[in-house]
């Protein structure tokens, strides 16, 4: 795979086909040096997947967040994690499928099950939501606090806890579940372990496993090993089939030539081989540590 020389401002193109025959393209423009805009996010178009997708670059903890234009279905939580409030709002109430409900949630509904999954990545998470339509803005609370008082962790994976809930939840809007089924749903994540402790990412690769287990393609790009193992374990655990499974390495020979190896996953979570560079750093570093010389005497 060749590097392709491009300007910086040129529009760019991912698709996709699905094995139901829809074809996926999700379009990149660079509206500005401080912007980029990605579509389709917002009204439904018929054979197109549902796609959410949450961008490295989301927003951190906001005392108000926008609304989306209520003229408009809301399919997503927005790129920036900007429309969270708002899509958990309308579908707070959706059902989601049992294997994605947390063992500790008082219920089966979207809410419900947010609040759980926070509680799973930060203990003892309070979280309150409301949104103020003739202001066209939305608020959190954590624990009675702004989210500017409660660090960063948690506003930056509350977009990720809810879309791929959302996605994965049945909706009762019937004419919004019913374009669901026939397109298929699509999760982009760019590094959703952002500002988590190593348990809390390897809770949230575990969500990611069991959203893909539900029907959700979960396409995810992370430089956390932590993550991944949590994907791994359950795939250890029977949550999510081995073949279901992708592992992809990329790296640059020194012409600038893309080399892109697949690590195959068996059904124990093991990997066949280890790519150089891929994930190996703690081997690395442990064998620094534990070698002994005359320093350490």
């Amino acid at each position: 795979m060749k590097s392709i020389e491009a300007a910086a401002s040129d529009p760019i193109q991912i698709a996709c086909t699905l094995k139901n025959g829809n074809r996926v393209e999700m379009n990149i423009k660079f509206t500005n040096p401080r912007r980029t805009e990605i579509l389709p996010c917002g009204l439904v178009k018929l054979q197109m997947p549902f796609m959410s997708y949450i961008s490295a670059d989301r927003w951190g903890p906001r005392i108000f967040l926008p609304m989306h234009n209520a003229a408009r279905d809301l399919i997503c939580v927005g790129q920036h994690g900007e429309y969270v409030i708002d899509f958990l709002s309308r579908h707070a109430g959706d059902i989601i499928p049992q294997r994605l409900c947390h063992p500790d949630s008082a219920g089966e509904t979207l809410s419900y099950n947010v609040n759980a999954w926070l509680k799973e990545i930060s203990p003892y998470t309070e979280f309150n939501h409301d949104v103020d339509p003739k202001r066209n803005i939305s608020y959190v609370e954590i624990n009675n606090f702004r989210p500017t008082n409660a660090g960063f962790g948690l506003s930056y994976t509350l977009p990720v806890i809810v879309a791929l809930l959302g996605m994965s939840a049945d909706w009762n809007d019937k004419r919004q579940q019913d374009l669901k089924d026939a397109n298929g749903a699509i999760v982009l994540l760019e590094n959703p372990e952002a500002h988590l402790h190593p348990k809390a990412q390897t809770a949230v690769g575990r969500l990611i496993a069991l959203a893909a287990a539900s029907g959700v393609d979960v396409i995810v790009e992370t430089h956390s090993e932590h993550l991944m193992d949590g994907i791994r374990i359950a795939v250890k655990e029977g949550l999510l089939p081995h073949e279901m499974t992708k592992f992809y390495y990329f790296s640059l020979d020194k012409d600038g030539t893309t080399i892109v190896e697949e690590p195959k996953i068996y059904p124990d979570g093991k990997l066949d081989h280890w790519p150089k560079g891929f994930f190996d750093q703690t081997m690395h570093n442990s064998a620094i540590l534990e070698k002994t010389g005359d320093k350490d005497l």
